[in-house]
Order: structure tokens, then C-alpha cells, then sequence
């Protein structure tokens, strides 16, 4: 019998993992390895054996790897591929959600509100709890919530368990926050997967029709998991076991949200009966490359034991290039470029990866410098622009009328003579009434003011629209959104769309941004053109669900321009692979990053980062750093220091590289006084901005390096220096000796100041 295509054309261990369909598996599949391809294998051959699409769950991390693995199932068998469930964790858990949400006292119209729409609730309720939002920013407040919420923490929880004071501000805050979430019937991102856990907690009996339905369950990614994922898939699993996960430890790079690698570790002790197998041979990147990246990766503990191998040529060597401070790395970066385009490679076959977005700049300098077209890769989301989301807030309030986020960011967009006062009795008054706003909005139109006038207004579109909305399809919908709120005729208007010739005329900034905007609003259009109406959804079901698959939509989806060299973190080159890949600035307080030195767990989760990044190269490897580094203000350079290379240079097999590979390992005394250099960053920050507001004349960054006062006798008369709080400054004396040692200071036009150096910290200035 001839074998299925589905089956051919794999390895040993491929081929074990497509067809071992029964009981839990664990397949570390190493970078390159082909993990893809299996997962998309593995559910045709559920196919082929007898299993029903609908008892099928494959769910992964990005909107981009789930729309790839449903293209290929279909390519592979056909039609019965699309009834396969193949998305993200959360809009897996938003679709549960839409159907059995109600048992938790939510309609299935929630809204699901997003970082903006939480950041807007968290600021209103810090000023009305006399705080000041500027020195308690929202964020301060939902970082902590998301922490609690990803590893399925209530408030009650964090009490119970100690970890916060039951009059703690924050609880007040959190609290709040959770209550007007209710009262606009709404949920927040993390919410989505954490309350299909508490569904199925407090409802075993919905559980066990999702466990009926999922009978087999695939997990991309498993290693990003967090502590509310892991809970999820257990839950589904506990019955029929059938859980195969895919990951790979050494890939384990999202701490920072939440991801317990941990879960990937742990999952032979979950699964004692589970089946393990290695995937180590790599299709991506050439021997040298990956003899480089084990090298790195092997170092760490936490870890499962595997090495990567292949069988293709050993490729170019990985080749080291040292500069002397940043703008120098970024040219010679920018050079090298121009030198491999003369060898033949495109511009979008080159990458250039950076531990940190705050690193951007100056490598976008040297590519304008050297004209070379270049795209920075994890820009904004195009659902966050201001006129999308203007417009989807329309949609959300027809959705669903308690949504307030929604209703206060259109009630006077554009303006319609509803101004901040009114607003403000409204909220006070829907307060009172303890009713969604636009409920308040209705008894508050009845009368002859210009405020009731004005809400009636309002009123009367939403109504109309709504009505629409139940029996439009949403693309139709959107262009009368746009029409009947005049959105897009002052739009036009700005833009200058009516003269006759502006193609050669110099717009200034408001007419080019009306132009862009209402570019972002056609391209809408045709994302809602886009949605198949096959007539199982009604026409408001449609838009609901395409109003989830916008919110839903992540920064990790977003292509590559084609024909530029891609500019990017490592965290957002995840899942990319490039013929020649720049690794950058590699330097220590940078990459490993000088949050991560103080802790084990945080050593070698940046160790798997520079492994993620190494290996995103297929052909050629280029590792960069500097002997000086920027210290940074509000995203700004504002000074330069030394630097040393990075700790994970060292150790590398020699024979695989070329150019200029460190040779000096850095003791373990240097790598602790550079992490107390590195805790002093912010220090450090907060000096180089008030130099710049001091009187004393500037100096060109270029012109000056800070160094740590090590020995009293670099003070002298005439050196300048930089104090935390008085800013720069000038040695005029000295005053005693030792313990005692003084130095009198002069900053600016005051008087001169006498310092003691045991109670203060100051840095010289090298000129």
C-alpha cells in the first residue's frame, strides 16, 4: 500500500512524531528542526486515521503561525482541514467564551478591551482616587494585574496568599478596575484565557463538553506557555490525555510576560507515561552557525539535553567585528551590508537583531546615511491607529451598548458639541444611576438644552447605525459609519481632497496626516470586504466576530516590508530566518541586558535569547559590539561609557570564526562590578539629564566619557565631573585627606559646594 503523501519526505524522528497519536507527547523540536511541518502532518494524519476536524484543537501563540499551519492542513487534505480548530490560546478561549460565558454573569456581546481602552479605565481611577496619573501611570498598576492574572491570581488570592496588604492601594485600584470592566460588560485581554479556566472551575459540566470535543489537543510553542495556559490545557487533557505539545526549552524567551518554562520541563513529571522525542537535526542554518549557537546554549542548567546538527556544508565562519563605540558599529554594520550586495544578496535577505528597541536609532541613522532601504520590524499594530480605532468603537458600541471605553472615545468624534463638561455629568450621573453611560446618555437627551440637543444627536445615530448593523454586512456597515458620522467628510476636508491638482502642491503635516488616515480607513474597508459571508452568521455575529479577530490581531503579525533589510529585537525576530543575519551590540549591561545579571534565571533566559538570535541565520552570521556603550534619558543618548564584550562570546569553538573573536574572559569580580554598574542605569539616566539642563556649557556626546571615581588622586583642580543631582561641575580644591577628603565644587553660577566622596557618588569626565 502506497504510503500517504502526507507522511513522506520525513526524518526518523518526524515521522515518530506525525504518527504516535495516542497518549501525551513532548516533541523538542531544536530550531529549524521542522516543527511546523509536523504539527501540520500530525493533524492530517488524525485526518487519515478516522478523527473528526471538529475533535481536533491545534492552538498556538500568533495569528501568523496559525494562519500557516491552516494553509498547509488544507493543502494537505483538503476541505475537512478548515473545520480544524487552528488559533491562538486566545482566540480559542474568546470563541468558548462567545458561547458559555453567560454562566459568569457576562452577555456573549462583551467587549474585549485592549492596552488602551485598560489604560483609559486605570487613569480615570487614579484621579478620582487623588492620585497623580503622572506618578502613577497606569501601566505601574496593569503590569502588576497581568502578572496576577497570568498566573490565575483573583484579588481574594493575592491576599490569602500574603502577597499584598488587603489596604494596599493597588487592591483599591485593581478593584475598581474590575468593577468597571463589569459594568460595561467587557473583559480585558488576559481575561480571556483566565475566565474559560474559572468557567470550567465553576461548571464541570461545560468542561466536560469541550473535553467530548477536543479529543485531541496539539500546542505550538509549548516553552512560552504561562501558569493560566498550562492550567487550560490540563483541564481539556485530564480525561483523554491526548496532549502533544511542541517546543523547545533553549527557545524560552518571554519571562517578561509571563512564560514558565518550567511547564516544558516539567512535562515528563506530568506525563510519566508521556512519549519524548528529540528533533535536533536543523534544514536552517549551516554547521558553523549552529556549532556557535550550542556552544552558547549548552552553558545553561535549566535545560534538556540536545544538539542541533545537520548535514549541510559548514558554511562561511561566523565572522566577529569589533568597533569603537556605537555610530562606528552601526557604519561598519551599514558597510558590510553594501559589501554583500556587491556579492549578490538582496537587501531583504539581510537582518540586522538588537537586544533593545532603545538601540534603534542609531542604526537607522547609518542606513539613511548609506541609502540603503531598511524597515524596522514590530511597529504599531495598524488596528491602533487613531482612526481605526475610532471607527471600531463605533462598531463596538453597536455591539455592545454598555462598552463606555468605546462610548467616551466617539461621543464627540468628530466634534458634535459635546464637551468635557457634559461628559463629566454624564460619567457622575451613570455613576450614580450605577447604568452603562449610554443608557444615562438617553434620560439626560430629553429636553431643550444644547447638551440634550446634542446627546439626542448622538443618540439618533447610534440607534440608526445599530439598526443597520443587524442587517448589513460589516463592510457595508463601515462605510455608513464613516458617511453618517461625517468622519470621513472632515477627513476630506483636511486632506484637501476636492482641489482640483494637489499632486504637486507641498501639503503641510495636517493635510499629509488626513491623507494617511484615510488611506488606514480604505484599507479597513477592505479588511471587512475581505470576511466571507457563508450564511451561517447573521450579519451582527459577523461583525462580532470581526471585531474579535481585529483586537486579537498581535504586533508578532506583522510582515517584513520585501526588497529592505529588516530591523529588529531579538524577541520580534522569533520565527524568522534570514540568509545573512547581523547579531548586534553584544555587550554586557546591553545583551545579556542589565536587568537579567542579578539572577541565574535571568542569565539564561538572555543566554536563549542570543541563541534564538544566532539562529535565525541560515547562510551567514555577522557578531558585532563596541568598546563603548550609551546610557540613555527618556529614549535618548545622552553619553557614552565602556563597555566589554558580552559574557556569551566566550566559550566559542574558535575554528567556526573569523575576524575579531574575544579573547579575554571577563572574572566573575568583573562581571559583579558590572552589574552594579548596570543597577546604577538608572542613575545614571537621571544625571546625564539634568547635565543637560545645567548652565554650564554643553559638549558634543563624542567629546566625553564618564568613568567611576576609583582613586583620589584623579581629583584635581580644573577636572569637571558629573553629580547625581547638581549636575556637571569643576574641581576648584581639596580639601584633607582619607576618610576625610573634600573636594570643593563649583556647578554653574552658584557658589561652590564641598562634597564629601563617602556620602556622595560622582563620575569623572574623560574629555
Amino acid at each position: 500500500m502506497t504510503e500517504p503523501h502526507h507522511r513522506l519526505n520525513l526524518n526518523e524522528e518526524q515521522f515518530q512524531a506525525v504518527t504516535s497519536l495516542k497518549g501525551p507527547l513532548l516533541i523538542l523540536a531544536g530550531a529549524g528542526s521542522g516543527k511546523t511541518r509536523v504539527l501540520t502532518r500530525r493533524i492530517a494524519e488524525l485526518l487519515y486515521q478516522g478523527v473528526s476536524a471538529k475533535n481536533i484543537l491545534a492552538v498556538t501563540f500568533t495569528n501568523k503561525a496559525a494562519s500557516e499551519m491552516k494553509e498547509r492542513v488544507i493543502e494537505l487534505v483538503g476541505e475537512p482541514g478548515d473545520s480544524v480548530w487552528i488559533s491562538t490560546f486566545h482566540s480559542t478561549c474568546g470563541r468558548i467564551l462567545r458561547k458559555d460565558i453567560e454562566p459568569l454573569g457576562y452577555t456573549r456581546r462583551f467587549s474585549i478591551y485592549d492596552d488602551d481602552d485598560q489604560a483609559r479605565i486605570v487613569r480615570q481611577i487614579v484621579r478620582e482616587s487623588g492620585m497623580d496619573p503622572k506618578n502613577n501611570p497606569p501601566s505601574k498598576f496593569l503590569n502588576r494585574i497581568d502578572r496576577y492574572k497570568n498566573k490565575h491570581l483573583s484579588i481574594e488570592d493575592v491576599v490569602a496568599q500574603r502577597r499584598s496588604h488587603i489596604n494596599d492601594p493597588f487592591l483599591r485600584i485593581w478593584r475598581q478596575y474590575e468593577e468597571s470592566l463589569r459594568a460595561a460588560d467587557a473583559i480585558d485581554f488576559n481575561d480571556l484565557i483566565g475566565l474559560v479556566v474559572t468557567l470550567f472551575q465553576k461548571h464541570p459540566d461545560v468542561l466536560d463538553q469541550w473535553r467530548e470535543r477536543f479529543q485531541y489537543i496539539l500546542v505550538d510553542e509549548y516553552q512560552d506557555t504561562n501558569n493560566v495556559q498550562y492550567q487550560l490545557l490540563s483541564m481539556l487533557s485530564a480525561t483523554h490525555r491526548n496532549l502533544a505539545v511542541v517546543g523547545d526549552d533553549d527557545q524560552s524567551i518571554y519571562g517578561f510576560r509571563g512564560a514558565d518554562i518550567a511547564n516544558i520541563l516539567g512535562f515528563e513529571r506530568d506525563y510519566p507515561e508521556a512519549t519524548v522525542i528529540r528533533m535536533e537535526r536543523n534544514y536552517r542554518s549551516s554547521n558553523n552557525i549552529l556549532a556557535l549557537a550550542n556552544a552558547v546554549v549548552k552553558v545553561n542548567s535549566e535545560r534538556i539535553e540536545k544538539q542541533l546538527w545537520t548535514d549541510a556544508d559548514a558554511g562561511p565562519l561566523v565572522n566577529f567585528m569589533e568597533a569603537s563605540n556605537p555610530d562606528t558599529e552601526a557604519n561598519m554594520v551599514a558597510q558590510g551590508i553594501l559589501q554583500l550586495r556587491r556579492q549578490g544578496y538582496a537587501y531583504k535577505d539581510i537582518a540586522i537583531i538588537y537586544r533593545t528597541n532603545a538601540t534603534t536609532r542609531v542604526f537607522e541613522r547609518a542606513m539613511r546615511e548609506y541609502e540603503i532601504p531598511y524597515v524596522p520590524v514590530g511597529g504599531r499594530k495598524f488596528y491602533e491607529h487613531r482612526e481605526v480605532r475610532d471607527i471600531l468603537s463605533y462598531l463596538r458600541l453597536l455591539v455592545n451598548p454598555s462598552d463606555d471605553a468605546a462610548l467616551l472615545r466617539i461621543i464627540n468624534v468628530p466634534a458634535r458639541g459635546i464637551g468635557v463638561k457634559t461628559v463629566a455629568t454624564l460619567r457622575e450621573e451613570a455613576l450614580n444611576r450605577g447604568e452603562p453611560l449610554l443608557k444615562t446618555a438617553r434620560a439626560l437627551a430629553a429636553g431643550s438644552t444644547r447638551r440634550a440637543k446634542a446627546l439626542a444627536r448622538f443618540i439618533h445615530l447610534i440607534d440608526s447605525l445599530a439598526h443597520s448593523a443587524r442587517l448589513t454586512h460589516p463592510a457595508s456597515l463601515v462605510g455608513m459609519v464613516l458617511q453618517e458620522s461625517r468622519y470621513l467628510a472632515e477627513l476630506e476636508e483636511l486632506a484637501g481632497a476636492n482641489q482640483e491638482d494637489s499632486s504637486s502642491r507641498v501639503f503641510d503635516k495636517e493635510k499629509l496626516d488626513a491623507r494617511r488616515r484615510i488611506t488606514n480607513l480604505q484599507v479597513l474597508i477592505r479588511e471587512a470586504q475581505s470576511l466571507e459571508d457563508d450564511g451561517t452568521l447573521s450579519p451582527i455575529d459577523l461583525l462580532q466576530y470581526w471585531l474579535d479577530r481585529m483586537c486579537l490581531a498581535g504586533n508578532d503579525d506583522k510582515i517584513p516590508e520585501e526588497g529592505k533589510v529588516a530591523l529588529m529585537t531579538v524577541h520580534n525576530s522569533k520565527g524568522l530566518e534570514y540568509p545573512v543575519v547581523f547579531v548586534t551590540q553584544m555587550i554586557e549591561g546591553l545583551f545579556p541586558h542589565a536587568r537579567s545579571v542579578d539572577t541565574k534565571a535571568g542569565i539564561e533566559e538572555e543566554r536563549r535569547l542570543a541563541y534564538v538570535a544566532f539562529t535565525r541565520a541560515r547562510e551567514c552570521l555577522i557578531i558585532t559590539w563596541s568598546g563603548q556603550s550609551f546610557f540613555w534619558t527618556h529614549g535618548t543618548a545622552m553619553g557614552r561609557r565602556p563597555a566589554v564584550p558580552s559574557r556569551f562570546l566566550f566559550g566559542i569553538p574558535p575554528e567556526v570564526c573569523i575576524g575579531n573573536l574575544p579573547i579575554q574572559k571577563t572574572t566573575a569580580d568583573d562581571r559583579k562590578e558590572l552589574s552594579k554598574k548596570a543597577r546604577s542605569e538608572a542613575l545614571n539616566r537621571f544625571i546625564s539629564h539634568h547635565a543637560s539642563m545645567s548652565t554650564q556649557p554643553s559638549m558634543p556626546e563624542d567629546s566625553y566619557t564618564l568613568i567611576d571615581l576609583e582613586d583620589p588622586e584623579q581629583l584635581r583642580p580644573g577636572v569637571r565631573i558629573l553629580h547625581p543631582q547638581k549636575g556637571l561641575g569643576e574641581i576648584r580644591g581639596i580639601r584633607g585627606n582619607g576618610e576625610h577628603l573634600r573636594v570643593l565644587v563649583s556647578f554653574g553660577d552658584r557658589s561652590p559646594t564641598l562634597l564629601s566622596l563617602r556620602s556622595e557618588s560622582i563620575q569623572i569626565i574623560v574629555e
